[in-house]
This record gives structure tokens, sequence and C-alpha cells, in this order.
């Protein structure tokens, strides 16, 4: 395919002119292979960017994983780099060093750095800024790299590094048009980070054949969830029994509870426990004390209402299967025999906006035992589905529910905190990170009291 021509930003350029650029260079905002990324790597001298890389592949959770690895690395000492996908409000969310996002002249100077190297290859956006991260920790030679894998694994500009620690999160249907549809073409693209001679952490319990197949073909054995390494927990602690690399158990007592979904965290648990980094009790204690990430299971507070509100970046079936799950857990009037506090149930108000390629029968499915009013609305994009059109959606799967229709984010958000003022109520806001990003950039919603669900 024929790369689009355009005039490299000036040497006082900003870090937004720069993505601008890389938006606009290749004819495809997505396409998968590695034969381009790797000439442009080559001619970088790009290898390994750290003497320990962990590469997280995954349908969901891939972020919190990497939070997990991150924060409990830094806390044993270790110096880390992080790249992850996508953002909320700021492009620098995306690549982290110990902890805190890069400085927008540093991306620039790598972005420089690969355009002079770049011609007469075209990359994707997402191949533009992988190698960037790799050159930032690289440079800032990071005891571990924590590598995000974009879309699928096999690929993945991030499958140009070998790990010594792969992590898949889970499988579950998302992507379909570019992964194949199904759990087992899903798995098989995403196995594609997987190598011989090194750990595989899996975090499915359900685990595809094709994952496993090919697991065996390389001589892995798998460490999966539930069978060789697990979390035990009480109403306000919890344990972590895994495995070290000779195959001894380990085990962590007497652990906080995070704000994060507890698979991702056990997985990175084990992964760390694999490369013999999984630290003393009380460091990890420490260390998952308060843990959180933005956009998941995310808590603010409206300024205006007073009211809480839940930011979750949830865009597939699965990922709205685990935030009803918490909604039910904590919030819903629907089923307040779960509540923590019974008898003082809160109405859940979600605005939803999505991708046009998401299944949104079934993750509205998912969600309508919990939801009392949806508000439904769109964001700004080429790939985001119209307002009308999910409302159609909606109203089609759900005919009995309350919809609420707006033209964007924001008007829908401010119905659903403003709407019936003396009614108990959550506003839970939903169906992809662009949702989210416009509710987040609010300059009053403060974040409320972190919690555990």
């Amino acid at each position: 395919m024929t790369p689009i021509k355009h005039a490299a930003p000036r040497d006082d350029a900003s870090l937004d002119d720069w993505l601008a650029f890389i938006s606009q260079i290749h004819p495809r905002e997505i396409e998968l292979g590695l034969e381009r990324v790797s000439r442009v790597a080559s001619r970088l001298g790009l290898s390994k960017p750290a003497p320990k890389v962990i590469t997280v592949a995954g349908t969901n959770g891939k972020g919190s994983t990497v939070k997990t690895l991150e924060t409990v690395l830094r806390a044993s000492g270790y110096s880390t780099g992080a790249y992850t996908s996508p953002h909320i409000l700021r492009f620098s969310e995306r690549i982290r060093l110990q902890g805190e996002e890069v400085a927008d002249a540093a991306i620039v100077n790598c972005f420089a750095r690969i355009e002079a190297q770049r011609e007469p290859e075209s990359l994707s956006y997402f191949e533009f800024t992988t190698l960037a991260a790799l050159m930032l920790f690289a440079d800032a030679k990071v005891d571990f790299a924590l590598l995000e894998v974009g879309l699928g694994g096999r690929l993945d500009a991030v499958n140009l590094i070998d790990p010594d620690c792969c992590v898949i999160t889970n499988i579950a249907l998302d992507h379909e048009d570019w992964l194949g549809k199904g759990r087992e073409n899903i798995g098989a693209e995403k196995a594609g980070i997987l190598r011989a001679a090194t750990p595989f952490v899996f975090c499915d319990r359900d685990p595809p054949a094709s994952v496993l197949a090919r697991a065996a073909s390389l001589g892995v054995t798998p460490l999966i969830i539930d069978t060789h390494f697990s979390a035990q927990t009480s109403p306000d602690e919890w344990c972590f029994e895994g495995q070290s690399c000779n195959g001894s158990i380990q085990r962590r007592e007497a652990l906080p509870l995070p704000h994060l979904f507890l698979d991702n965290v056990v997985g990175a648990l084990q992964a760390l426990a694999c490369l013999n980094a999984l630290p003393a009790a009380e460091i990890l204690r420490n260390a998952l004390r308060g843990l959180h990430l933005g956009g998941r299971f995310e808590k603010r507070r409206d300024p205006g209402s007073g009211r809480l509100v839940i930011l979750d970046a949830a865009h597939n079936v699965a990922a709205a299967e685990l935030l009803a799950q918490r909604l039910r857990a904590s919030y819903s009037a629907k089923s307040p025999e779960s509540l923590p506090a019974p008898g003082k149930p809160l109405k859940i108000r979600l605005v939803l906006a999505a991708m046009a390629d998401k299944n949104i029968e079934d993750m509205v499915r998912a969600l309508d035992p919990l939801v009392d009013i949806w508000y439904i609305a769109a964001f700004e994009g080429a790939r985001a589905l119209a307002a009308t059109e999910i409302n159609k959606r909606v109203s089609s799967t759900l005919p009995n529910a309350e919809i609420k229709l707006f033209d964007s984010v924001l008007p829908a958000y401010r119905a659903a905190c403003n709407e019936r003022p003396n009614e108990d109520a959550v506003v839970v806001v939903t169906g992809s990170f662009h949702t989210l990003a416009e509710v987040a950039a609010l300059p009053d919603l403060a974040r409320d009291e972190l919690a555990v669900e």
C-alpha cells in the first residue's frame, strides 16, 4: 500500500503536531503485521529495551495487570517502563517511566528520531508510538519493561520484542473483524506472544484449545489461574498462592483488597513469581494498598449534583458483564439483597456511547438487570457508533427500558446527574475510553474517596 506523503513537523513542533502527523502518514488507522515496523526498528538499532520484559495480551484487564506489575516492582526497588493503550486524557498516559508519565519533549525527541529513519516505510500510529516507548525505556536503562499488546498479539508491534514472561489475561469476543470469529481464532492470535522456554501465565478459567496448542508446540506449560495460582479471599483481605520458576510454592498472606479486578492482580503476582521478583509480604501489602487505575470502576463525585459517578471503560460483552457484577455487589436498587448496606440501594443511571464494531445488544443485556435509566449518546470520531443507532439497538433489545437520547456525551452525563435531584442515584459512564474522556476532562469532577467493592 502506498504511503501517504506529509511533511514532517518542524523542529519546534509540539507533541500534538507530531500526533497529528503520525495519524496521517499511514493509509490505514490499523494494519497488523511486523515487517514494516521491524525494518524501522532495525535501522534505529532497537532491540530488547530492558534486561527483563513482561508482555501482556488478552481481551480485558491488560492495563490493570501492567499497573499492578509496575506498582509492585517499583515498591521492590526496581526501575520500570510501562507502555499501555489507549489513553483517556493525555497521550503521555501511554508511556510511563518510574510510574510517571514521560514528558512531551522526550516523546517528541523520539518521534523525530524515528521519522529520520522511517522512510521508505509507512508506520501506523500504534507502530510509531510503540517504537517511541521502546526507545525511551532503552534510553532510561530500566530494569523492567512492561508492554501491553495493542490488538491481538501475533502481528501487534509489541511482539517485536522477545519477552521474559508472557501474560494473557483472558480470551473473549472483541475485534473479531481483525482477529477472526470466535474465541479459538482470537486465542490463536493472542497466543502469538508466546515464546519457547518462556514462562506463560494465563488468567482464563476456560482456556481455548488454540492457546494450549500453541503453548504445547513451543514446549511451554501454561500456569493457569485457579490451577497453578490463585487468590483466597475474605471480607477484608486475601491471600496469594502461586509458584516460583522452580515450582516452589509462594504464599503471601493478609494482603489488602485492591481496587482493581483481582484476577488481574493475581496474574501479575504470578508473573513476578516466575521471574523471582515477587517481594516479601510487607512490601507487597504496602504496594497493593490503594492500588487503582483510571477508568476501571473509578469513582468520582459530580460537583453540581453531588452524585457519585463511576467511570468504567467496559467496551465489550465480557467487560460489561464484569461491570454488572461490580455494580450488583455495591449499588443496584434492583438487587438490594446484595448490597453492603441493605435498604439503601441506589438507582443506576447509565451513560452509554460506543464504537461501531461493538456488540451493543449483548452489552446492554448484561447490564439491563442493574440499570434503571439509559442515557444514550455518541462521541466524535470516524469509528464511533451514532447515538440514533445505539438507541435503535438498545430499544430493540430492551423494549421496556427507560431510554433517553442525546447527541453527545456531556449533555447525556449532565442529564443523568441533574434529573430527579431527590432520588438516590449513581451515574455510570461506560462503553469506550472515548466516552470516559469527555467526562473525565471536566475540571471539577473530583476523585471520590476510594473504597473496596
